[in-house]
C-alpha cells in the first residue's frame, strides 16, 4: 500500500512577530511535528487519525465521621486546590437542602472558598410514600441547573459540589462533564444508596422515559466524602435500600461479607439500621470488593456484570412498578433485591448453579429485609417488554450469573457475561412467581409499606420503624431526609393509584393477581380461559 504525503502550496507555518522594535523576530520551536500526513490506501481512501491522553479517571474516597460538621477546617482538603479562587457551586435537593444545605454552604464559606447554592426539587412524599428525588433526575432539572450556574458565571476552574443521594450525585456528574467540556466534581453523598453504589462510580447519568440513567457519561469525582453521620436523618426503608447494594457485591464476591451483612440484619433489623459501627462496616466492606471492579474495569467483563448483577430484571421491575394499577413503586435497591432473586432462577435453569445457591438467594435477601418477590400486578410480559431497554440488551437480554454463593460463573472463553433466551428469562419468572405463591406473608419493609399504602388509597405518612421500647411507632422524624416544618404540609397530598398511576394494560399486564381474587395463573390474561 503506497503513501502519499499532502502537498500544499501554502506554507507549513507563518512565524508571528514581535512589534516591539527592541525584540528579535522569533519562529516557534516545538517538539511536535509541524505536520502528521495522512495516507492514501489501495482504494484511494486517505486515511489519518489523532489521539491524546485523557484526564485521568481518578477518585479518592473519605469516609469520616463529623466531615459535614467540620467543613471550617477540612473544606480546603476536600475542594481541591485548583478550585479554591474560583466560584464554586452546590447542588442539592429541596428535602436535603431543608436538613444540611445552609450549614454545609456556610462551613465551606467559612473555610474561605467562595460558593453557592443550588437548590433543585425533590418529592417529600412520592408514590411508593418516601421523600424521592427520583422523578427530577430529567434532561430538563439538568438544563435548568446549566442555565443558573453559566449565568451566574463559571470558569474552567470552578467546582460543582453534589450534596444528596445517588439522584444529585448523578445529576451534579452529568453537569460537571458538560460544563466547559469538563470540571471539578465533588461528591458530599448523603444517602446509603450514594455510599454504596451511586457515587462509587464514574458513571453520571439522568433518566429519560424509557428507562433508567440512559443519558449520561463517565466522568470522575476528584472527591467523594461520606460522613456515617447523616444517615441519622435517613429514613430505614432508604438505609436498607443502599444496603442492598453492597449485599449485591457481597453475594457476587464474598460469602464473607455476605454474612457479615445479613446477620446483624437478621437479628434485629431496627437495631442494626441505627447502628453507626455497622453501617459504616457497610460501606467500607462494599467499597473495598467495588474499588477492584472499578480500577481494573477494563481487563475483564467481570468488573461490569459485578456491579451489574441483578440490575436487568430489577430496572424493568422498578420502572414497571411506576407505571402498574395496584402496585406500590419499589425503590431502587429493593428492584435490586427481586432482581438478583429472579436472575438466581436464570442461572439454575442454565446449569450454571444448584438448587441451593437459588435458595440462599432468598434466604438472604429475606433475612436482610428486602423484598425477594416481583409485585403482584406486574406481568411475565410487562417485565420482557422493559428488558429491551436496559444498556446491556442487544440481540437478547445479557448478564451475569452466580455459580454459587460469592463466585460469579465464568464462561470457557473466560468471559462473565451471558446471554439469555427470553424463554430462559420466562421460565425463571413462571418459577419465581410460583415460588411466590406458595410462600408465606413477607414481613419486608417494602411489603409492610406497601400493605399499607394500597389499603389506604395514598401513600403512609412515615415509613414502618420502631420506637426505643420495641413497639411499632410512626415518627415524622425517621423519613429521607427529615424535613423542615414549613414542607410538611406536602406530606398530606394523595398519590393514590386511582390518580396518579399511568396504567396502560397493553405493558403492564396483571398475572394472578392475588388482590384481585384470580386464580394462580402464569398465561396471558387477554388470552387466558383459567
Amino acid at each position: 500500500m503506497k503513501t502519499q504525503t499532502m502537498n500544499l502550496t501554502q506554507p507549513k507555518v507563518t512565524p508571528g512577530t514581535m512589534e516591539n522594535n527592541s525584540m528579535k523576530t522569533k519562529t516557534l520551536n516545538l517538539a511536535q511535528p509541524k505536520v502528521t500526513p495522512g495516507s492514501i490506501d489501495e482504494d484511494n481512501v486517505y486515511r489519518n487519525r489523532f489521539a491524546r491522553p485523557g484526564k485521568p479517571l481518578e477518585s479518592n474516597i473519605i469516609i469520616e465521621s463529623g466531615a459535614l460538621r467540620n467543613l471550617e477546617t477540612r473544606g480546603r482538603e476536600i475542594i481541591p486546590e485548583l478550585c479554591h479562587e474560583a466560584k464554586n457551586y452546590l447542588v442539592v435537593d429541596e428535602i436535603v437542602d431543608s436538613v444540611y444545605g445552609d450549614k454545609v454552604l456556610q462551613g465551606f464559606r467559612d473555610a474561605g472558598l467562595d460558593v453557592y447554592k443550588i437548590v433543585t426539587p425533590a418529592d417529600a412524599v412520592d408514590e411508593s410514600g418516601n421523600p424521592s428525588a427520583e422523578r427530577h433526575k430529567t434532561l430538563a432539572v439538568f438544563s435548568n441547573c446549566v442555565n443558573e450556574i453559566l449565568e451566574s458565571g463559571i470558569s474552567k476552574n470552578s467546582c460543582i459540589i453534589s450534596l444528596g443521594g445517588g439522584v444529585t450525585n448523578n445529576l451534579c456528574g452529568f453537569i460537571a462533564s458538560s460544563l466547559y467540556r469538563g470540571v471539578t466534581l465533588v461528591h458530599l453523598t448523603t444517602s446509603m444508596m450514594g455510599m454504596t453504589d451511586a457515587a462509587i462510580d464514574f458513571k453520571q447519568a439522568v433518566n429519560h422515559q424509557l428507562g433508567k440513567n440512559l443519558l449520561g457519561s463517565y466522568y470522575p469525582a476528584a472527591n467523594i466524602v461520606i460522613d456515617p453521620e447523616v444517615l441519622e436523618t435517613l429514613s430505614k426503608r432508604h438505609i436498607l435500600n443502599g444496603i442492598s447494594e453492597a449485599l449485591k457485591h457481597a453475594l457476587c464476591q464474598s460469602r464473607k461479607v455476605t454474612e457479615a451483612i445479613v446477620n446483624p440484619l437478621d437479628e434485629d433489623l431496627h437495631q442494626a439500621l441505627r447502628n453507626s459501627d455497622f453501617l459504616e462496616m457497610v460501606c467500607r466492606d462494599c467499597i473495598d470488593h467495588k474499588v477492584p471492579t472499578l480500577t481494573h474495569y477494563n481487563e475483564s467483563d467481570f468488573n461490569e456484570m459485578v456491579p451489574q448483577y441483578g440490575h436487568a430484571i430489577a430496572h424493568a421491575v422498578e420502572h414497571l412498578s411506576f407505571h402498574s394499577k395496584g402496585v406500590s413503586p419499589l425503590l431502587h435497591g429493593e428492584a435490586v433485591a427481586i432482581g438478583m432473586c429472579v436472575t438466581a432462577e436464570v442461572s439454575r435453569i442454565l446449569g450454571v448453579c444448584d438448587e441451593s445457591t437459588v435458595d440462599e438467594h432468598y434466604s438472604y435477601v429475606s433475612r436482610a429485609g428486602l423484598p425477594v418477590y416481583v409485585p403482584d400486578g406486574i406481568g411475565i410480559e410487562a417485565i420482557q417488554n422493559k428488558l429491551c431497554y436496559d444498556k446491556h440488551y442487544v440481540k437478547k437480554p445479557t448478564m451475569g450469573l452466580l455459580a454459587e454463593i460469592g463466585k460469579m460463573h465464568c464462561n470457557r472463553d473466560g468471559s462473565f457475561s451471558v446471554e439469555v433466551d427470553n424463554e430462559v428469562i420466562n421460565q425463571a419468572l413462571v418459577n419465581h412467581m410460583k415460588r411466590r405463591d406458595n410462600a408465606d406473608r413477607c414481613t419486608d419493609l417494602y411489603t409492610i409499606e406497601a400493605s399499607d399504602t394500597l389499603k389506604s388509597g395514598h401513600p403512609s405518612s412515615a415509613g414502618f420503624t420502631v420506637s426505643s421500647d420495641g413497639s411499632d411507632s410512626n415518627p415524622a422524624s425517621d423519613r429521607s431526609h427529615s424535613r423542615s416544618a414549613s414542607l410538611d404540609s406536602e406530606s398530606n397530598r394523595s398519590y393514590g393509584p386511582a390518580t396518579t398511576f399511568d396504567w396502560d394494560p397493553m405493558t403492564a399486564k396483571s398475572f394472578g393477581t392475588r388482590q384481585q381474587g384470580i386464580s394462580n395463573c402464569y398465561c396471558n390474561p387477554w388470552e387466558c380461559s383459567c
